[in-house]
């Protein structure tokens, strides 16, 4: 076997091996559907010491898999724990009945193929005046949990339908007035659903439904041949002498970070043992940090779209939804891409080719001052390594940007856009309190996209705490504030988790603090620690109810910062199973514990996005929709660490004055 880094994600080859093991191991009349094979990372009591220390990691660690199977025919979920170093197969245990692992993209495509060849469906489509069923389209969305017996431990897929006018056809503005249920595993659809189309809770079924037939085409291809912009001069993004950063494996260092990066079917981009070369020292930041979860509601409350309401990265698997992303589109420069390695439902390899992109981005500028006597300017340029990835969940596209900067600083991006999950609106009805007329008889309805990261410290060691800070100005007409202008800053340290369950204030100009008790500031004599701020100053929070089946599985979603400690196994923020759950695991039950958190291996978790109010301008193709964090050093360097990076030079930039180039366009 390969010399691999414990923190490697699996091969091609150590994937097709697991699956061999399993088979010959045990086997069923049935067969199996590999749902997903994973790497076991080393526990971290063991490995992140080994790491700090420099220890030589050759054959320390045994290479493990984690598969979820699920038994053809009967729907039966196994997990397995197969050693890949001594080829035995250490676990198989059945899970809960009810528990659902990640639908997977052969699942969702499975699921449209069984909705368009079925004869009721097709019937319906007919009466529609569809008669190509190579026209009709089904999105598949996860169905949830909302206490119905019907869809009680079944593996279920719901499909919103649509319609093209020709192959290629924008679908979004075609939207069709039922959705139907699939039985995954009995390979049968068991419900056809008539949506409501006025503003009332009555579906409309009679047979005067009219789709919506007008164009709304995004794809040049299909738009009018003068329609695009002609007037828009090249930018070249070019590095003559190459990129700053180097790559050995998935180890990357630039600009005195140095990363290690993984890649998995449900996070996607794992971020892990981050550090920072501070002179002579290499010091430790992040063991790991990744996307844990995400909740997108709709707030429709009309049957059947209370059933709409997606965990996109526990139904789906960022992962699986990752794009191949491609030179000169989704990322400019000079690009280093690193492929993403997962499975198909036989157990076998399948590589996601350039799913995560990394390059270099001039960011501005990195920070100035005028010498005002005198007129000299000191001024630095800003550059940034950006790691990135791209994934599209049947609708929606989210594209992920880790962002390093030069002073320290690290920042996290979420830019959505893609298409609207549209819905039909019957003719002289109007949007009703739940959507936005987007487009004629086309509705985009009310929705949430709240992430929730999970970041796993190690600021100059395994221990920290987590500190909340707010802005307070004194009291006035006080001995201390005779002025009446003071102000200053409380910090206090969370003792227990119950206590760290807290959320933005944006009139204390709240922001959370990591900080290690043990290493302390030459200057401040205090603990160096590092501060989160969020990007935007306020989080609404879950709006769903709280006798809602989805704030039972959504409790991440409900505050903004969350802490715990470290356990391996409690990687994702709704549980491992939220597919289908009726909820009751993850961080919020975790805090309950309210375990000692002060100097402790800990785990902060951050909730954070948006509420979208859909407008028309986000039809037919949404514009980026941005929300994030920031992670800044605070009081852990003696000064700026950007300090160094030298001025900038026109003969190195290329920078030219655009005077002469601009007459031409002048009338």
């Amino acid at each position: 076997m390969l010399h691999l880094h414990p923190l490697d994600p699996l091969t091609s080859d150590e994937i097709s091996l697991s699956s061999r093991i399993i088979r010959n191991n045990k086997q069923s009349p049935h067969g199996w559907i590999f749902n997903s094979v994973i790497l076991i990372e080393p526990p971290k009591s063991e490995l992140a010491p080994r790491l700090l220390s420099n220890d030589s990691l050759n054959g320390v660690f045994p290479r493990k898999s984690f598969t979820l199977l699920i038994e053809r025919g009967t729907g039966k979920v196994f997990e397995v724990v197969v050693n890949l170093t001594s080829g035995v197969v250490e676990k198989f245990d059945q899970a809960k009945t009810g528990q659902q692992p990640t639908l997977s993209p052969e699942d969702c495509f499975e699921s449209e193929k069984i909705v368009k060849e079925n004869a009721e469906v097709q019937e319906r489509c007919k009466k529609l005046g569809l008669d190509n069923m190579e026209l009709v389209t089904a999105d598949p969305w996860s169905v949830g949990y909302n206490g119905e017996p019907e869809f009680e431990n079944i593996r279920l897929v719901q499909l919103f339908m649509y319609s093209r006018n020709f192959a290629g056809d924008n679908h979004y503005a075609h939207p069709l007035n039922f959705v139907v249920v699939v039985d995954l595993i009995a390979g049968k659809v068991i419900s056809i659903d008539d949506l409501p189309i006025h503003n009332d809770f009555t579906p409309q079924k009679d047979d005067n439904i009219k789709i919506p037939r007008a164009i709304n085409n995004y794809d040049p291809e299909f738009l009018p041949e003068n329609f695009m912009r002609k007037d828009l001069k090249p930018l070249e993004v070019h590095q003559p002498k190459g990129p700053s950063f180097s790559v050995i494996g998935n180890e990357i260092s630039w600009q005195k970070f140095r990363i290690r990066i993984g890649f998995n079917y449900r996070e996607g981009l794992v971020l892990y043992d981050v550090r920072y070369q501070d002179g002579e020292k290499l010091r430790p930041l992040i063991y790991r940090a990744s996307l844990s979860e995400m909740v997108v509601p709709y707030g429709d409350p009309r049957p059947p779209f209370h059933r709409k309401c997606a965990f996109d990265i526990g139904d789906y698997g960022l992962g699986f939804c990752s794009n191949s992303l491609e030179l000169g589109c989704d990322c400019l420069g000079t690009i280093k891409y690193f492929d993403g390695i997962l499975n198909t439902h036989d157990g076998e390899p399948t590589t996601i080719k350039n799913a995560v992109c990394l390059h270099e981005e001039d960011a501005g500028t990195l920070h100035k001052h005028t010498e005002y006597r005198t007129g000299k300017a000191v001024v630095a340029r800003s550059r940034r390594l950006v790691i990135s990835f791209v994934v599209t969940v049947v609708n929606y596209e989210y594209a992920y940007y880790w962002s390093f900067y030069q002073d320290g600083s690290i920042n996290f991006e979420v830019k959505a856009t893609g298409e609207l999950s549209t819905n039909l609106l019957a003719d002289g009805a109007d949007s009703g309190e739940f959507g936005t007329v987007i487009f004629p008889n086309v509705i985009g309805q009310f929705h949430q996209h709240i992430f929730c990261m999970r970041i796993d410290p190690m600021f100059d060691g395994l221990l920290n705490s987590v500190a909340v800070g707010d802005i307070r100005a004194l009291a006035q007409g006080t001995k201390e504030n005779r002025y009446n202008n003071g102000f200053t800053v409380d910090e206090k340290v969370f003792k227990t988790s119950k206590s760290s369950v807290t959320d933005v204030n944006s009139s204390t100009s709240r922001y959370w603090k990591i900080l290690n008790p043990s290493s302390i500031h030459a200057y401040t004599k205090k603990p160096v620690g590092w501060k989160l701020i969020p990007s935007s100053g306020s989080f609404p929070g879950l709006l769903a109810g709280p006798e809602s089946y989805i704030r039972k599985r959504a409790g991440f979603a409900t505050h903004s910062v969350w802490v715990t400690k470290q356990r391996d196994d409690e990687l994702f923020a709704g549980g491992l199973y939220i597919n289908q759950s009726k909820g009751g695991n993850g961080v919020a039950k975790w805090v309950e514990r309210d375990e000692n958190i002060c100097n402790e291996d800990v785990v902060l978790w951050h909730s954070f996005g948006v509420t979208h109010i859909p407008r028309a301008e986000d039809f037919p193709l949404m514009p980026m929709e941005t929300t994030g964090f920031t992670l800044k050093p605070l009081n852990f360097f003696l000064g700026n660490p950007g300090i160094d990076v030298q001025p900038p030079s026109k003969s190195s930039n290329k920078s030219k004055l655009a005077d002469k180039c601009c007459e031409s366009g002048r009338k």
